[in-house]
């Protein structure tokens, strides 16, 4: 089982074969035999739910997830470095959950969320750089954050829709792959 793929359907969190290879722009044929090998050693099960398919992570796949992160991370010398970027991300992280919260609710203070999500990405690109030359599976998010708000000026269920890559969705998998890549839980 390689790390990609199997970090790949935990940042997904339920997700069809396609999907999980194009997020690390992995061979789709390669992932499907790696996620049935996962299937067959307990790290990830198949299911369909309301007429869609496709993978989740088990415990014990969850498990050798961390496993495999910490040994990405330690043969990378890295856990100081992403330590530091994930302490930034969390200062900036408050702005943004309480933004996507004003939109999601529709709350007066969303007039300037747009404006605190555009300074995020701002705060987030240079620690995305940081991240990238130790551990370059970390490349991306900056793109898909602005593809986002790109897509948000003229429908802004861009900004924190669940059915598709909106600011908020990417954010949170940002999250989580940070937080699962130095082994602490969400706060």
């Amino acid at each position: 089982m390689t790390l990609l793929t199997l970090h790949a359907v935990r940042l997904l969190g339920f997700a069809d074969t396609h999907s999980v290879a194009v997020r690390f722009s992995q061979d789709p044929g390669v992932v499907e035999s790696q996620l049935i090998d996962a299937g067959v050693n307990g790290f990830v099960s198949h299911s369909t739910f309301a007429g869609i398919s496709g993978w989740s992570l088990s415990s014990l796949g969850r498990r050798e997830n961390e496993r495999l992160l910490a040994k990405e991370l330690d043969g990378a010398r890295a856990r100081d470095a992403v330590q530091a970027v994930h302490d930034d991300f969390a200062d900036i992280n408050t702005g943004v959950v309480e933004a996507c919260s004003a939109i999601q609710l529709q709350n007066p203070a969303a007039e300037g969320a747009m404006d605190v999500l555009i300074g995020a990405l701002a705060s987030w690109r240079p620690l995305e750089a940081q991240l990238i030359g130790a551990l370059p599976r970390f490349e991306g998010y900056s793109e898909r954050l602005l593809r986002a708000l790109k897509h948000a000026v003229l429908d802004t269920s861009w900004l924190t829709a669940t059915d598709r890559d909106s600011f908020h969705k990417v954010w949170f998998e940002l999250h989580e792959d940070l937080i699962a890549t130095l082994g602490i839980q969400r706060r």
